[in-house]
């Protein structure tokens, strides 16, 4: 590389664009964790609640099988819930580290605010980790219902609500959450709405995050055009 080609090198790699770029990049690592766990999980959980396999799998004969499943989908469980709070902690971080006191630490702390904070389902899953620390995994179990009239089996794998309830610590917010459900709560039904949520709140926070280094990420592609041409002379 020749001298001008190193000096435009350099400035590629000091620029504001690129700091921005490789800081997302790193934060991207930890989002991937969190939806990694929850494609695991609802592959599992799919499984399961395939009603041919669901009976298989609860049956007497069957059961060894059944138990090794089970506890597969706990182990996932336990490893959602953990970077789902991982992210959090990250993400407020990535916040207060960079754009402390800027447009988008308003923006982000507005979303979180409206959004999460008093969602009933933000805060039940956030809890739920806290009340696994504490107390173990929650009480599950693997289920078979025959739906009335239809000649079709359901099976599936459900929280059980009144259990949960004898825990001291759920904040308010969690508490109307498990009071609005029945005796069992799927977990096919908390984990994909709050996995649709995280993923919403990173989209648009990586919207908000290109607009704000727009003019940054314009510099850094002139940048790069300008060491393209260079190359191209070069050779």
């Amino acid at each position: 590389m020749s001298q001008e080609g190193y000096e435009a090198f350099k400035k590629i790699l000091d620029s504001k664009g690129m700091a921005f770029k490789n800081r997302i990049k790193s934060h991207s690592f930890t989002l991937n964790i969190f939806t990694g766990n929850a494609s695991e999980l609802n592959e599992g959980l799919a499984i399961i609640e395939n009603p041919d396999v669901g009976v298989k799998l609860m049956s007497q004969q069957h059961k060894q099988e059944g138990l090794q499943a089970h506890r597969e989908i706990n182990r996932l469980f336990h490893n959602y819930l953990a970077a789902a709070k991982t992210l959090i902690d990250h993400t407020r971080v990535f916040i207060e580290d960079h754009y402390s006191d800027s447009v988008v630490e308003s923006r982000y702390k507005d979303k979180i605010l409206n959004e999460f904070a008093h969602d009933f389902l933000a805060r039940f899953v956030q809890d739920l980790r806290n009340f696994m620390l504490h107390n173990g995994l929650p009480h599950n179990e693997m289920t078979i219902s025959y739906v009335k009239g239809v000649p079709s089996v359901e099976s599936s794998i459900n929280l059980d609500t009144e259990k949960l309830k004898e825990w001291s610590r759920w904040t308010k917010p969690s508490k109307e959450f498990l009071n609005q459900q029945s005796k069992k709560l799927s977990l096919s039904d908390l984990i994909e709405p709050y996995s649709e949520k995280v993923v919403g709140l990173h989209n648009w926070l990586l919207n908000e995050l290109n607009s704000y280094h727009e003019k940054d990420l314009k510099e850094l592609h002139e940048l790069q055009l300008a060491l393209d041409r260079l190359d191209k002379n070069v050779t």
